[in-house]
Formats: C-alpha cells, structure tokens, sequence
C-alpha cells in the first residue's frame, strides 16, 4: 500500500475516534489513542517490511558452491508493532549441507517467533515482575500475547547472554586483556560487599552482591558464583565506576573474612572500614552472653563499648572482653570469636577518624541493594528458584537497576 493511502486511511479512522470520543473521560480518549498509534505501527511496519528488494533465485553458499531456492516460504514474528509474515527465499546447499535463510540474517530474526524488541522488552519486565505479573502487563499495555512461561524462558535466554558478556568482560579486565574504559573520574569511590540468602533448590543459598557510590551516582551487580568470581565482577564494575581515576578508594562491609581477602586483592590501596552497625551488633552478642539477653548490666556494658568504639577506642574494647572469664563452652567461643574480630579488625574501625574525614562508616548502599535484589525480585511472596534461574535474572536486575538497559537489548538478539 503506498505511503499516501496509509496516510489517508489512518486520518479516517482517526477522524472516526474522535467522533466516538466525545464526551468519554482521558482514560478512554487516551485508550482510543493509543490503539490507533498500534493500528499505525502495524500498518507501516507490514509496508516496511514489503519494501525490501526481491531475492534472487540464486547465491553462493559459504562453502563456494552456488546453490539455488525453489520456493519463497513464509514465517510468522510478533513484533512491538503487531504480529506480521515475513516471505523470505531458503537455500539448501547439497554439497555442504548448509541450510540459509539470509533474509532472516538480515531482519535479525532469531530462530524463534519473537523480535528482539519483544524478546528485550519480556526480559525487562521479568527484572522486575513474576512472570506471571508480566503476561498480564505486557497484554494490557502493549498488546503481546506471551505466556509466562515462554517470558520465563525468554528472561533465562537473554539473561544468560548478558551473564555471559558481563563475565567475559570481568575475566577479560582481571588478566589485562582489555580495557574498560570510564568517563567517571570520582573524588571518592565507595565500594560495599554483602550477601544475602536466596531459595534455591530447596534449601538457602547466598547471592553476593555489590554497591559502588560516588558523585556521579549508584550502581550494583550482584551474583550466586563464589567469592572468587564475584571479585572479578567487582572490579570490573569498580572499572566502570572509575576506579583508576579515583581520587580515593574506599572500601565498608561486615567483617566477612572472604570480602576482606577480595578488597585486598582487586582493591589493594582502599582505606577499609568496617560497618558500625556491624560492629554494634558483635557488642551486644558478647553483653549478652556475658551480663543475660537483654539486662540493664548487658545495656550498660554496651553503652559504655560503644562510645569507647565511637571515639577510636577498640583497643579498650578488646581489653574489656579480655576481662570475661566466661564457664561455659558457648560463652568461651562468644569470646574468641569477637577477640579475634575486633583484633583482626581494629584498623578497620577507626571511627572517629573516619567520620572527621567524611567517610561513610556504615553499609546502607549495599543493605539497600541487597534489598532491591531480594524483596525487591527473588523473596517476594512463596517464590522458589531453581540455581539456574536465578543467575540470569539477577544479571537482567543488575541491568535495570544500572540503567544499562542496551545490554538487554543486544542480548536479545543474539537470545530471539
């Protein structure tokens, strides 16, 4: 259909819609709207795809023979811009066996029935909805007739493709082999580390996540690899967040030995801090061990610790403990426990110096993001993963929540 008559039929209807319109509230006007703007969409979709030049009859196969098509065959694609049949020639070679569509090549049509653009958009949702919460939005506002369990195998496609860049990237940044370039230069990075516990399997198993925090805002990735892995991650994403340029490195987390190692390691010259509220909680476990759960001498023991802490005082700290002559077994490991954390720890918890130079002395970034990936995705309501499924949507999440959403979209095609 030529250009003119789209154009003339589309003012049609729209003169029609605005007639029915009157008198109907925005909500219904704006319904009205939008279906025409579908209705266009499709239209000038199916005539764009009409435009391309016939294909000829024969080509040459990769393999140098020319091979010729007998027929023109058809296949159906749901699009953003409706559901259209692509025509398009098929070549069989018989002396390499290869079987082409370069039609398909071309559109960038998957092997499946899906655009990129649908395939991107399922994966966007799935980052942030159940799947059965996106059949229902992806119905309602864009007209996509997709089940949930093909949007869950659609996230878990093109998850494990942006997975597999990221990780590339991370191993690729560790070895030196290639360079991630930033436009961020930072006064001050600030790096946490942290993990939460995820339903996997049928039993409990930790995702680790990162946060990165500078002037030039928030980012997280998070993971279900082990610490070794993660580390890799975070320094790539510590890269992108511009690390080198940095005119301070700093690191906060719990006193997790495995993060430690991982900061030493990928981020030798940060200052290290142990977050507060961590170390009030390693407090209370031994008052309470000590003086009774809960009692005032268990309050005042606190008390009187936290402001030793609060002024650089852990030294006193690790003196006070040393006085516990504890009877039992569980209150002795109460006590080597916490003597070796807050020896093991004391250059981390030079409070009052820290806060004098306007560092951050507590993990909310990473509690936050922690958050965002768990009763923000993976611990709503009676949810259960399988390990597999989990990996690839918490790297869509990561995608989201950086606003780096052309990663999905470049998955997708290779995903579609």
């Amino acid at each position: 259909m030529p250009a003119e008559s789209i154009v003339a039929e589309l003012m049609e209807i729209i003169q029609e819609e605005i007639a029915a319109s009157r008198g109907e509230e925005l909500s219904a006007k704006e319904n009205r709207a939008i279906e025409v703007g579908r209705m266009a969409a499709r239209m000038a979709l199916s005539e764009m795809l009409a435009a391309d030049r016939a294909e000829p009859v024969l080509i040459e196969c990769e393999c140098g023979e020319v091979v010729r098509s007998k027929q023109t065959e058809s296949r159906t694609v749901v699009t953003l811009a409706g559901t259209h049949i692509v025509k398009r020639r098929k070549y069989y070679c018989g002396v390499c066996g290869r079987s082409s569509a370069p039609r398909d090549v071309a559109l960038g049509i998957g092997r499946g029935n899906y655009s990129a653009g649908v395939v991107a958009l399922a994966a966007e949702a799935s980052a942030g909805f159940p799947y059965e919460t996106c059949e229902d939005f992806l119905s309602r506002r864009f007209g996509l007739d997709i089940c949930y369990k093909q949007i869950q195998r659609i996230a878990g496609r093109t998850g494990q493709a942006v997975a597999g860049g990221e990780w590339r990237l991370a191993e690729e940044a560790v070895r030196g082999e290639g360079r991630i370039e930033s436009s961020e230069k930072p006064s001050r990075l600030t790096i946490s580390a942290d993990g939460l516990m995820i339903h996997t399997d049928g039993h409990w198993q930790e995702m680790k996540v990162g946060s990165f925090l500078s002037e030039y805002g928030r980012s997280t990735i998070a993971t279900m690899e082990r610490a070794e892995p993660f580390g890799k991650l975070l320094y790539s994403e510590a890269l992108r967040r511009g690390v080198e340029q940095a005119g301070e490195v700093v690191f906060v987390a719990d006193g997790a030995a495995w993060i430690w190692n991982l900061a030493a390691h990928h981020f030798p010259g940060a200052i290290e801090i142990v977050d507060w509220y961590h170390a009030k909680q390693h407090l209370w476990e031994v008052a309470n061990s000590w003086y009774g759960e809960g009692s005032s001498k268990a309050r005042s023991w606190v008390k009187r610790n936290e402001a030793r802490l609060a002024e650089d005082g852990v030294c006193r700290v690790i003196a006070s403990i040393k006085q516990w002559r504890p009877a039992d077994e569980d209150s002795q490991r109460v006590k080597r426990e916490n003597e070796h954390y807050f020896t093991t720890n004391a250059h981390r918890m030079r409070y009052r110096t820290f806060s004098r130079l306007g560092y951050t002395i507590g993990s909310g970034s990473v509690e936050s993001a922690c958050k965002q990936y768990g009763h923000g995705r993976f611990k709503l309501p009676g949810m259960r993963w399988k390990l597999d499924g989990v990996e690839p949507v918490a790297h869509l999440r990561s995608a989201v929540l950086n606003r780096r959403t052309s990663s999905i979209l470049e998955a997708a095609k290779m995903a579609a």
